[in-house]
């Protein structure tokens, strides 16, 4: 059973689980304030405080479902483990040279090379307060647009392609760089690794208390609510995952601007991978796509981010 309460600025979603024993529920309630501009459907994006409001009722929204699944299969004790056993540690693997030539076929750049694009990189790190530089690394494909974010604060390596050091202008190389480094700052790559660990949790955990609702019930039907609700788990999951992801990238864009004060280059970069991309220039921002197919992207729409980069810029 799923009602919707409200009461005062709060909306409640609770959701009754009917059990096996008569009279008793597993009961889930989230509580969230009709006001928070990160949790009604904006005609906009929202100011950056909402999309760390909008991470973290993602994150906490994995972690209330993977927890449910561990009730399920185990109970209390269940419950306790899906919570304990995938809080989210700090830190990775260094990042090295070999690493990045075997999985990207990318080479280390240097400052000799290009030294503008250096000197934009230290420029774009100190106004983000970090204290090391990532390595830059670039990828021999002069027909591909693209760049990546690798790493946290201490450990981060931004990848270029060549097509993109070729296709971009001085101040859309900024605002990339910028977004990147906004990635690194942000700590993404963490929360996206452990968005995916705790995703193959759920799945893991859906599964296995899939198989032992049926051992215990021997064949006989199970109980409708709970089989329902392990089997869509992994489909929920991955959906949590992917909004993650594209608050994460709106989050960057904002950062990004909040770094160059340039709304005008970002924008023409987007714009202008946009048409690589899809061969088409972004959509008008009164285009905000608002359907199905927005929920299994992993990155916002170009026009919601421009959209979203106009609004921040006035």
């Amino acid at each position: 059973m799923l009602r919707v309460l409200r009461s005062g600025a709060a909306v409640i979603v609770e959701i009754l689980f009917p059990l096996q024993q008569a009279g008793t529920f597993l009961r889930c309630q989230i509580q969230v304030d009709s006001q928070d501009q990160a949790l009604r459907r904006p005609q906009r994006p929202a100011h950056p405080s909402s999309n760390l409001r909008s991470s973290a009722l993602a994150l906490a929204a994995m972690t209330l479902l993977h927890a449910v699944c561990g009730w399920i299969v185990g109970g209390p004790e269940g419950a306790r483990r899906a919570l304990v056993g995938n809080a989210p540690q700090p830190g990775g693997s260094t990042i090295s040279r070999e690493a990045m030539y075997r999985w990207f076929g990318a080479r280390l750049l240097n400052p000799a090379e290009l030294p503008e694009l250096f000197d934009m990189l230290a420029s774009v790190c100190h106004r983000a307060g970090l204290s090391r530089l990532p390595d830059l690394y670039c990828i021999a494909a002069p027909a591909d647009m693209n760049a990546y974010a690798l790493g946290g604060p201490e450990d981060a390596a931004i990848v270029l392609t060549e097509g993109l050091l070729r296709g971009m202008t001085r101040d859309e190389m900024a605002g990339i760089m910028a977004h990147e480094v906004a990635h690194i700052r942000n700590n993404d790559a963490w929360a996206m690794s452990w968005a995916a660990a705790q995703h193959r949790a759920i799945e893991w955990t859906s599964s296995t208390g899939l198989a032992s609702l049926r051992a215990q019930h021997g064949g006989m039907p199970l109980n409708r609510y709970l089989a329902a609700l392990l089997n869509a788990a992994p489909a929920i999951g991955q959906l949590l995952r992917l909004a993650l992801s594209r608050t994460r990238e709106l989050d960057a864009d904002a950062t990004a601007l909040e770094l160059t004060g340039d709304s005008q280059a970002l924008i023409a970069a987007l714009d202008k991978l946009e048409r690589h991309h899809a061969g088409f220039p972004a959509l008008s921002v009164t285009a905000y796509e608002d359907g199905p197919m927005r929920l299994l992207r992993s990155h916002p729409a170009t026009s919601e981010r421009v959209g979203a980069l106009l609004g921040l810029a006035c």
